[in-house]
């Protein structure tokens, strides 16, 4: 088109040719996007499949420690495995931070090209929204998801993965991202993506204006990348050995400064040489008992996946590796880019938990039926309470015979060695696997503690086991309506029992009167000092076994004076009494009589009226006992005459003195 003079018609048929190969160039470049588009899709597929594999590697960690615990296994097999299960709780949440940082970088550049003016400070946290339910990180993912709903950046037609679909009940619902139950972001199809053909956004956010000055996330992203493979290797190789011959015990820790990361890893000679210098650095380590020989495939396989190399070949240039990414990259191919990445990370998660995973070994047992099995810490509840029933399956071997040894109340038995266990005590039973085992005992707690005999590959070994129960006394109560009476200024002796519960577990509440107990022989008392008061109330809790208090009667009392109580002088309060017997008693007593009641009423003092030369007299007394006078002067009374006690004063339980208003008068025969 540049040379000669053309005709009109010439140049028109020029500028036709340049239209029809500027088509061309479009149509190709929108297959090429098109194709990280599906391989975007392909590798969020696939990464989903490895997450499901490492969540089953997690789960068993837990499944072999409670395999563990339930066949008893001793203290120190449980603490090892518990920290294996801990280091790779660890590798698992650090490779979902390293997961979510990717995809939170991913979601930062394809919402940035619709909306320049977020931050990546604005995806901090928005994964606790699901985890943890926290109510911050909820506020912070609503606006995020609300800011990319009002975008428009994606079409919901017929081909995306919403299509059809019912979520609109989800808050947190949006076309562009999900997060799911565990807590890993996800990037939804980009099929309908508006903005597929930027080349902008990534070149500005990740890569920068020069190999001198490399955007702030793109330096970010790698020195993140170099961390975790550092602190994943960190978690699998720093540990101390089992114990070697001569009670030696290494602590392993590899030093990850020694491999520095190469320049390039374009061709096969780059990645054989930083390969030969990782094995010999891990052979240094291990002759220098600073990295577990068994650990070493997996240190290799990590450190030649997650390092990046520092430079790229780019049409004969020399690249930084964040350049050769993202420099002038459409925004789908950069998250293509992150989303291969995010597939190493899990993968080189999976290698970690299976080194560590293969670190817990635990026996395997022969199971042939299973069985459901239905209990609960109690059969016995209280209308208004609920029993915590657990329905589980119960796998065992139905050909073996069920073996027990066990002690009654006699727990320390499951830490002697078999020579020091007390045998005459001990009790046995062989039946069939399943067989219910007969017990009873006194009423009170019970604990029993013993082994059941199983079979671990063929050969029998004996695993600890305990059962608490109690055992109650049938009992019944009956009481007269009308005489739930409290007496006043008196220690009012109140039998409790509350069936269902324990004893300790019992507890009597007064209003309007002060209780205390119960005494060793399980008597409360209640005491009432208002003498205004006419009516009290008794309460009784209890603690059920998940530990709430249960009020379980509410009685009402009335309040009354404790009765007066009669003078007694040598057994009588009056009638006749011979003389003999009047000259042998000295004191004068005051008791209820007849009254259940057993309350201790002292006198105090007391006048004896009799006569004289014909003519009345009186004598007193300050205490309970008769005067030499009222003596002399008893013996001077003929048969027939009277004995008079009167002005009794008495003093009761709360120490007031009273006066009877009645006396003693005795005829002495």
């Amino acid at each position: 088109m540049g040379g000669g003079k053309e005709t009109p018609r010439q140049k028109m048929v020029g500028l036709m040719y340049l239209v029809l190969m500027a088509l061309l160039a479009m149509n190709v470049s929108k297959e090429i996007i098109n194709a990280f588009v599906t391989l975007n899709n392909k590798l969020e597929s696939s990464i989903e499949q490895v997450e499901s594999f490492n969540t089953g590697l997690s789960d068993e960690f837990a499944t072999k420690l409670a395999t563990l615990k339930a066949t008893g296994a001793p203290r120190e097999e449980l603490e090892r495995v518990e920290f294996h299960k801990n280091t790779n709780d660890s590798i698992v949440s650090l490779t979902r931070h390293m997961c979510n940082d990717l995809v939170k970088r991913n979601l930062f550049l394809l919402i940035s090209a619709a909306d320049p003016s977020i931050t990546f400070e604005e995806f901090d946290g928005i994964e606790d929204a699901i985890v943890k339910d926290d109510a911050d990180a909820k506020a912070k993912l609503k606006a995020l998801v609300d800011r990319v709903n009002g975008l428009g950046l994606i079409a919901v037609d017929e081909h995306h993965e919403l299509h059809g679909e019912e979520t609109d009940h989800d808050e947190f619902h949006n076309p562009l991202f999900h997060i799911d139950e565990l807590g890993y972001i996800h990037i939804r199809d980009l099929s309908t993506y508006s903005k597929k053909d930027d080349y902008d956004t990534p070149t500005r956010l990740l890569a920068g204006p020069s190999f001198e000055e490399i955007a702030p996330e793109g330096l970010e992203l790698m020195e993140n990348l170099h961390h975790y493979r550092n602190d994943l290797i960190a978690l699998i190789a720093n540990h101390a050995s089992d114990t070697l011959e001569g009670g030696i015990v290494y602590q392993y820790e590899f030093d990850t400064s020694l491999i520095q990361d190469p320049d390039f890893l374009i061709t096969e000679g780059d990645r054989k040489a930083f390969e030969k210098l990782v094995d010999s650095v891990i052979k240094f380590e291990i002759d220098e008992h600073k990295l577990d020989p068994a650990d070493a495939e997996a240190v290799r396989n990590i450190y030649t996946r997650m390092t990046i190399p520092k430079k790229v070949m780019n049409h004969g240039e020399e690249y930084p590796w964040i350049f050769g990414q993202f420099d002038h990259a459409p925004i789908v191919a950069a998250s293509a880019v992150m989303t291969s990445v995010r597939s190493d990370v899990l993968q080189v998660q999976t290698l970690a938990s299976q080194l560590v995973s293969s670190r817990v070994k635990v026996q395997s047992f022969n199971f042939n039926k299973i069985d459901p099995l239905a209990f609960s810490s109690t059969s016995y509840i209280n209308q208004g309470d609920s029993l915590g029933l657990r329905v589980m399956i119960a796998a065992y071997d139905s050909s073996e015979a069920m073996e027990l040894k066990y002690w009654v109340d006699d727990t320390a038995q499951l830490s002697k060695s078999e020579s020091e266990r007390d045998l005459d005590k001990m009790e046995t039973f062989k039946g069939r696997a399943g067989q219910s085992v007969g017990i009873t005992g006194s009423v009170g707690d019970h604990i029993l503690a013993g082994f059941i005999a199983v079979k671990e590959k063929g050969v029998k070994k004996w695993k600890p086991w305990k059962f608490n129960y109690s055992v109650g006394a049938p009992n019944a109560a009956i009481s007269a309506a009308d005489l739930q009476v409290l007496y006043l200024n008196w220690n009012n002796r109140i039998r409790v029992s509350a069936s269902g519960y324990k004893p300790e577990s019992i507890k009597l509440i007064g209003k309007g009167c002060s209780v205390k107990g119960p005494d060793s022989k399980g008597y409360y008392t209640a005491n009432v000092t208002n003498v205004r008061a006419k009516e009290a109330k008794l309460i009784v809790t209890g603690i059920d076994d998940k530990g709430k208090s249960n009020e379980l009667a509410n009685e009402t009392f009335r309040i009354f004076p404790l009765p007066k109580p009669t003078a007694y002088f040598a057994g009588k309060a009056g009638g006749n009494l011979k003389k003999v017997n009047a000259v042998s008693y000295s004191t004068i007593a005051a008791k209820l009589g007849d009254s259940p009641l057993n309350v201790p009423y002292e006198v105090v003092g007391f006048s004896m009226y009799t006569t004289k030369n014909g003519s009345p007299i009186t004598y007193k007394s300050k205490n309970n006992r008769l005067t030499t006078p009222m003596k002399q002067a008893i013996r001077k009374i003929p048969k027939g005459g009277n004995l008079t006690f009167t002005a009794v004063d008495v003093k009761g339980p709360s120490g007031k003195v009273k006066r009877l208003e009645s006396g003693i008068v005795i005829k002495l025969i």
